[in-house]
């Protein structure tokens, strides 16, 4: 055999070689694993594979950046990495960080509202999480045109964004939420409206309801019970005579302590003064309030105190209501 032709078959072997040990080093890594816990990682829109690459070395999730780029040059995956934050599992391998990327799915986050939550207290919690700015909300949560598409009476949401635990992700707008809330709101009114049909009052008259028997109740068995009180006064055109809403028209001057000059306050939520219902709600009513609301107990009770244990006293009479103010509260 010619010399030159034992060259060339000497290069063909070598490269031939150099090709399968490549082959071999890039399979090794695509399924080699790195040594990191689980990591959180955000690709922002529009990031290059190349910027995608230095994100994942910078966290240590790669052991090699040109490798990376020539497996995703291989694959013909580099055009199909979505931006987003992403959990990238523990010791993940570069094929399942490139099937993480793919599919696009950002890490979700909770946040959770209890009920008989205001809205200032709801406001400050997404401030908290970084989700709305106080400005934002208030602006979403006040303006006409948004009041008007969710057929609210009043000026502004309180008592219409249901108490739940939401999820979201970073690209999560504060208008997404606060829909997502208003939302589940109606469609949990609607179906707890449709088990309990009878009633002469409207969505907001039930909401304001709910939303005083959730700051009164002390625990959801006492529920249908308080419905009842407020009922009962309501046909007998008494005021409701209701702490919460005399201390929510208050404001920012509540000290902590209701007292006898504040029951004179002018506030139209003041039901010490007013009679009948408040303008709008007080709070975010839980679906257990906007029930009793729907459906009261038959009880011909008319007044109750707190036992200051969680439960209350019921009364039929003022006399008997006086008696158990004297054994519960001022113990005598």
């Amino acid at each position: 055999m010619k010399p030159v032709k034992l060259i060339l078959l000497f290069l063909l072997a070598m490269s031939l070689s150099l090709l399968a040990l490549s082959s071999l080093d890039l399979f090794w890594f695509a399924h080699h694993g790195n040594r990191q816990p689980a990591t959180v990682i955000v690709i922002e829109p529009g990031s290059s594979l190349k910027k995608i690459t230095h994100i994942l070395a910078d966290h240590k999730l790669i052991s090699s950046q040109l490798r990376f780029k020539i497996l995703n040059r291989v694959l013909q995956s580099s055009a199909t990495l979505k931006a987003g934050e992403y959990e990238i599992a523990a010791a993940a391998t570069p094929l399942t960080i490139i099937a993480t990327l793919q599919k696009g799915k950002s890490l979700q986050h909770k946040i959770s509202f209890p009920e008989g939550f205001t809205l200032k207290q709801i406001k400050d919690r997404l401030a908290a999480a970084e989700i709305c700015t106080a400005a934002e909300f208030e602006k979403i949560t006040t303006t006409a045109t948004e009041l008007k598409k969710w057929q609210i009476p009043t000026d502004n949401l309180e008592g219409y964004l249901f108490p739940s635990t939401y999820c979201y992700d970073r690209n999560t707008s504060c208008r997404d939420l606060v829909t997502q809330m208003l939302a589940t709101g109606q469609q949990m009114f609607t179906a707890i409206k449709a088990a309990n049909p009878k009633t002469d009052f409207n969505r907001h008259q039930i909401l304001t309801l709910a939303s005083i028997i959730q700051k009164e109740a002390g625990n959801i068995e006492e529920m249908p019970l308080i419905a009842a009180v407020f009922y009962n006064r309501l046909r007998r055109n008494q005021r409701l005579a209701s702490d919460p809403t005399t201390i929510y028209g208050l404001g920012e001057s509540f000290d902590g302590n209701l007292h006898r000059r504040d029951l004179k306050h002018p506030s139209p939520y003041n039901t010490y003064r007013h009679k009948g219902l408040p303008p709008g709600p007080i709070c975010s009513p839980g679906s257990s309030a906007i029930k009793a609301a729907l459906n009261p107990a038959a009880s011909d009770y008319l007044f109750f105190v707190s036992r200051n244990n969680g439960t209350h006293q019921f009364s039929k009479t003022y006399p008997e209501h006086q008696q158990a103010v004297k054994k519960y509260q001022l113990k005598r």
